[in-house]
């Protein structure tokens, strides 16, 4: 398997997900840790697993928000469309209220809508 966003030196920001306050950052792919330029440790098992939201979208004891917005760049580079709207599928068929846009023409940056994103949170708290 290729280890996609798992840099074989460590200088992936994905990398510094699994570092903590000793490691600054950790493989979380097999093939890295085999192929690593570096010196690295591999992250732990059960901490890789918590970046897939998809395995907590059905588990009934996972405690999840009832109300989702989901934004993803169209011109997104990194990140294939397929995720999102995965995601976004999952949770509208398991029951939850979901806000899914793709906006057209917008990278990985994010920050798509700031104004919007305070009004959704605004209608909601009310």
């Amino acid at each position: 398997m290729a280890p996609a966003f798992d840099d074989l030196a460590l200088l992936s920001p994905e990398c510094e997900e699994f570092g903590d306050d000793q490691v600054f950052a950790r493989h979380f792919s097999k093939t890295a840790a085999e192929y690593t330029e570096v010196e690295a440790e591999m992250a732990d098992d059960a901490v890789i697993k918590l970046l897939n939201p998809t395995r907590f979208i059905r588990d009934e004891h996972a405690v999840k928000a009832p109300h989702w917005r989901i934004r993803h760049g169209a011109y997104d580079r990194d990140t294939a469309l397929a995720i999102p709207v995965i995601l976004q599928t999952m949770l509208k068929n398991t029951g939850y209220d979901v806000d899914f846009f793709l906006p057209w023409g917008l990278p990985h940056s994010g920050d798509y809508d700031i104004d919007e994103l305070f009004a959704w949170i605004d209608r909601l708290a009310k």
